[in-house]
This record gives C-alpha cells, structure tokens and sequence, in this order.
C-alpha cells in the first residue's frame, strides 16, 4: 500500500495546526495584580475548579490540533492506492477473462458460479474504469466480445448480462494467449482479470509465460467443494453390429461426492428402455452392463440417464451405432471343397452373413472376413497387413504348411526347431471346447446354450502355438483348437468344416457357434463419425446427394442452424451442444452425431488457491475492492469525519468545564 497527495503544493495548510498550540500558550501570560479586601472566597474558587481546569486544558488543546490538522490534510487530496498500482493519469488497458466453461453452472446457494464471475467483471469495469477493455469468454474455442480493445465499457456491460455458461472446456491456454495478443496491440498499462471458479481438475497445471510488466489477477468465484453424479462413459460394444445380434452397453457412472449414493440408470436404445439400480461409494464409480438386440438395420441412438440432481448437464450420455443389414464374408475356396459346401449352407442360414467370391486370396474383393480353408502358408505377412487394415481373417491351415508361416501371421520369429504342420486322424476323435473368459463364447458363458464347439473331431493338426497368440479354444489334450492375434482381427482355426471329418457340424450349436466367431472377429471400428466434441463443429459428409434435397441440421433442441458446404462435406454455424444431432433430407435421418458432456467438467471441486503465475500476479477475494485501491481510495472523506468527531468532543468538554465553574456561595 501507498499513500499519494492529489494536491502537494498546499501542504502549508498543516502549519494551521500550529494555531491552538500558540493560542494556548498566550492565553498562559501572568494577569495583571489588583488589591481587593478579602480573597478568602477566590481562593475557595480557586481551589474548587483547578481539579478540573489543566487536564481539560490538555485534551482541548488536542483536539483543536487533530480538528485542524485533519481540516487541512483533507485539502491535500490524499489517496491510498494498492502496491502496483498505476499512477494517476495513466493509460490503462485491461482484459477480463471470464470462464464459462461447464463446470461454472455449478449452483453455490441462488447463483450460479458463472452469473457470480460475471457480477465481479461488472464490477471491476465500474471502479477500474479503463482507457481500453475487452472481454474474452473462456471455453472450447475463445472468443473476444471486440476483436480489438476498445472504449466501449457500456457495451461489454450488456454484453454480462447476456452472456450463459456453455457445456465445453476451457482452451485455458489459447483464451491467455489472446489477452496477451490483444494487450500487445493496445500498449498502455496491460492488466489481465481472470475470473473463474478454478475447478482443480483444468487449472492444476495451468502455468503460462506471463510476460514482463502484465498484471494478473485472478478472482476466485467457487467458495466451496459442490457434490456431483455424473455418467462418465457410454460404450456400445460392437461399434458396428449386425442385425440379429446382441449388443452390449457398458455404462460407467461416477460419484464425486463424499457420501455414498444410490441411483436408478435407464438406458434407451432406440426407443427400447432398461432400468438397473447402482449403489456408488464416495469418490468412486459404478458400472452397469445391458444387453441389446438389434432388431433392425440401421441408425440406432444410444442414451443412458441417472436422477436428477444439481448439476443437471452431466447426468445423461449419448452414442450412435449403424446397425448393418449384413457381413460380408469372402471364401477362398470352390463350392465343390467340403469347407466350401459347409459354407454356402452357413451363409444360407445365416440372413445376415453374405458370400463373396475370391479370384485372387491376395487380393480379395471388398469384405468384411476372409476365410482361407486351405492355407498352406504362402504369404503370411500380407495376410497379417489385411487384417491390420480392417478386414478380418480366418486361416485354417493345411498339413505341410510351415511353422514359421504360422508364427509370422502372429509376428513372432521362426522357430528352427518347430516343424510343419501334420494330420492326426482318431476313430473316437477329440472334443473341443472355448477358453471361459474368451469374448467370443461370452454368449454360452452360462452354459443353457450348450458348447459352441460340441462334437467330436476325427481329424486336426498338430500345432503349436506362437508366443505372441491367444488360445481361443483348445482340445481336451491342449492342442490349440482356436489362436487368435492380440493386435489385430486375426484367427487360426484348427476346427475341420468338413462333414466326414467330425460331427460338430451337425450339431445344434454350431451355427450360433460360428456366427459367433465371425460377430467377434468382425472389425470394431467404423468409417462413420458419429461423435463430435463439445463446443467444436457439427459436420457431415454425405456420400453424394442425388438431388433429392439439401441437408438440414436439427440440434438437440429442435432448432435448425444454417449450414455451409465444402464439396461434399456440411458444417453447421452453431457449436456441439450435448444430445443427439440430427441429420435429415427430406424429413428423413440420414447420419446422426452424438455430443457427450466433457468428463473432465463433473469434477466441480475447485484449487485450494488461484495458480501462482510469477511475481506480479495476486488472487483478490473482491476485485471491486482491489480495483477501488488501484484507482486509488480517497481518505478525505475520513479526515472530514474526524475533524468533525473532534470538534464534537472538544464542544462537549468545554461544556462540562463551564458546569464546573459554577460556584454555590453559602
């Protein structure tokens, strides 16, 4: 703190102060001596009022000082300004960074955090009154209300009191580096207000290279810890599924609260609804699995949502899955092998497994699987690059295939020891059966839909297993029956389809079982995009419109924004806000995006103090305070005040010393 005076060239007005101290004095001097016949009762006077008269002397005498002193002090202009602050007169260029973040809805009592920072800025522009000033709204993208600084403090006034939280995250480091750009261009004394709730979990790490000579300054708005459920994942598994198949949807939910909670979650997939109950322990989470049937081909929107509680936005999640109308399934292989011959009738049964015939194994058409029945080892490391790519691949290789091309469809190094594959033939044959924890089989983990590999198996081959391959399935001896790549859609069956060679196709559960296979083996992944990130763009790219009628974007809440095209791709002119995002032509859906709540901005408890961004960057509890002090409070007000306060009690005690005065005569 310092202390300044508006109006130094009359500091000689002190001297008035002086003025009771030599009254006081005079009034000392020795009265002139008169003769009178009897002073008995003088001296009683005398003696009755000196027990009063020097003290109250003394206190007049110090209180006409503080009086007149104060008087004259006050017409200096004295002003008490903060440390750094700027010196009258000076330009001053200021940027207000507010945070509007998501996490800024959270409710402390009536208001929100964010309608609290916007009061303070408010504020802050009242008392800090600013040469230049600018606003700059912290979120996914940062934006400034002006595109330079500017004069205009009335405008960003209006400005707070229309602007609203958005459910996005804050870009901290591209709003700071803006403020500095801005401050930059508009010289003048730079000042940065950061106004924000501080939520720990963005500002933890939140250090930027404060350039020499800008203040920052940063106001807190969240005063306390907020309680908070929110769902923190929706994941729909597979990404693509086939109709007819079961779809399963795990469901994460997160309690950021100190008290254990219990809740209902309801997932809608579709328009089908399922309802579980979660008990959820504090600072933990809970999961919540369901099972879905794909009934028809198509888009199918995905929505899970918990109870309502304070801090709505983070209380329902979304997904989109395209459900296929079909795999296609490419064997390389004449209709006349027996593998060949098993498959058309698999492909047969199965309504939404279709055949593609193969020239060339190592070039195939467009499919989603390919299978090799008779692999004799040939070609391994393209065989592994395809299924790399997207394609799966199912190799069921032949006696005399080499060790090492079994080993390098997995990227393991040859074995010199290993030898090639060889026939074993058995007229009681082997059973087969699925590992328990393998994903593939997860459909008979309970047992009522029998074994998928049930039978027996008169023939196979000898096999060993790469290091780097998973047992799927094994005989009851151990010799691999299914090995399946870690990294890649990749499997190596030692299953015969031939009829004469086993009974397990004959078996019930042979279909399911190999549809099963091929459902686990399918690529999870998507060329459609049906996510988009808070606060960034909605875009679509259509694969040609024919002329039938031009995209139209409906928005969660049924508003249709304008749209701009760039070849074949739409981009919508509002930002992601959380829901489903419809795409339509001619009234019909056509492509659907999902955007989630950020994960990051339902964790709403705040640092326990404002990052410390070097020497000339301070945390204020009021910024209005703090920005009154750097304008500079006036103490002339105070100095009136106790001047007046003075005089009142100077007049009180020479009131109580003329009551003394009085003498009773007897």
């Amino acid at each position: 703190m310092s202390l300044i005076l508006q109006y130094p060239a009359l500091i000689g007005l002190l001297a008035i102060a002086v003025l009771p101290v030599l009254v006081h004095l005079l009034s000392r001097a020795k009265p002139a001596l008169y003769r009178f016949s009897n002073v008995e009762f003088l001296k009683q006077v005398l003696r009755v009022t000196s027990r009063f008269r020097r003290p109250k002397d003394w206190l007049l005498l110090a209180l006409r000082t503080v009086a007149l002193l104060a008087i004259s002090a006050a017409f200096l202009g004295p002003l008490l300004l903060s440390k750094n602050a700027p010196l009258p007169g000076e330009k001053r260029s200021l940027v207000l960074l507010i945070d509007r973040s998501a996490s800024m809805a959270a409710k402390e009592g009536a208001a929100s955090r964010f309608e609290a920072a916007c009061a303070e800025a408010g504020e802050i522009l009242s008392n800090v009154r600013p040469d230049l000033a600018n606003i700059i709204w912290i979120d996914a993208e940062p934006d400034a209300v002006f595109p330079d600084l500017a004069s205009n403090r009335d405008f960003l006034s209006e400005e707070l009191a229309r602007a609203s939280v958005r459910p996005e995250p804050a870009a901290l480091e591209a709003a700071f580096e803006m403020s500095l750009r801005q401050l930059r261009a508009a010289g003048g004394r730079p000042e940065v207000y950061i106004i924000s709730d501080f939520q720990a979990s963005a500002w933890k790490d939140f250090a930027p290279v404060v350039p020499e000579g800008v203040e920052v300054r940063m106001v807190p708005v969240a005063r306390e810890d907020v309680a908070n459920m929110a769902i923190s994942s929706l994941v729909p598994l597979p990404a693509a599924p086939v109709i007819g198949q079961q779809m399963v949807v795990s469901c994460r939910v997160a309690n950021y609260s100190s008290e254990p909670r219990r809740l209902s979650l309801t997932l809608d997939a579709g328009g089908s609804r399922q309802s579980q109950p979660l008990d959820i322990p504090p600072g933990g989470e809970a999961e919540a699995v369901f099972t879905v049937r794909c009934s028809a081909a198509g888009l199918m929107p995905i929505s899970a949502e918990i109870d309502a509680d304070a801090f709505p936005g983070d209380d329902r999640r979304f997904a989109v899955v395209r459900v296929r109308d079909s795999l296609r399934l490419a064997v390389a292989a004449a209709d006349t092998d027996p593998a060949g011959l098993t498959m058309n009738q698999v492909t047969r049964a199965i309504s939404w497994l279709q055949k593609v015939p193969v020239a060339d194994v190592t070039r195939p058409p467009a499919c989603d699987i390919l299978f090799l029945p008779a692999w004799d080892g040939a070609n391994p490391e393209t065989f592994r690059a395809l299924a790399a790519s997207g394609t799966a691949v199912l190799i069921q290789a032949t006696p005399g295939c080499p060790a090492a091309s079994i080993a390098a469809l997995f990227g393991d190094p040859a074995d010199p020891a290993a030898a090639a594959l060889s026939l074993e033939s058995s007229d009681t044959g082997w059973e087969a059966a699925p590992a328990s924890t393998h994903l593939a089989f997860r459909l008979f983990a309970g047992g009522e839909f029998g074994n998928p590999l049930g039978g027996r198996f008169l023939k196979r081959s000898r096999i060993a297993a790469p290091p780097s391959a998973v047992l799927a399935a094994a005989f009851g001896d151990g010799m691999p029956a299914l090995l399946e790549a870690k990294d890649r859609p990749l499997m190596v069956s030692n299953l015969s389809l031939d009829r004469s060679a086993g009974s397990w196709t004959n078996e019930a559960a042979f279909l399911p079982g190999l549809a099963e296979i091929f459902l686990h083996l399918m690529p999870a992944g998507s060329t459609e995009v049906f996510v988009a990130e808070p606060g960034g763009s909605i875009a679509w790219t259509s694969p040609g419109l024919d002329g039938s009628g031009k995209p139209v974007h409906e928005a969660p809440d049924a508003s249709r924004p304008l749209l701009t095209v760039s070849g074949d791709t739409w981009q919508s002119a509002a930002p992601a806000t959380p829901g489903i995002h419809r795409w339509l032509v001619s009234d019909q859906a056509v492509h659907l995006t999902a955007v989630n709540f950020p994960e990051s901005e339902s964790i709403l408890n705040p640092l326990a103090a404002p990052p410390n961004l070097g020497p000339r960057s301070q945390a204020v509890a009021s910024a209005s305070r703090r920005a009154a002090l750097d304008d500079g409070l006036p103490l002339w007000p105070w100095l009136v005040a106790t001047a007046m306060l003075a005089l009142m009690l100077e007049g009180g005690i020479s009131s109580l010393k003329l009551r003394g005065s009085r003498v009773t005569h007897p």
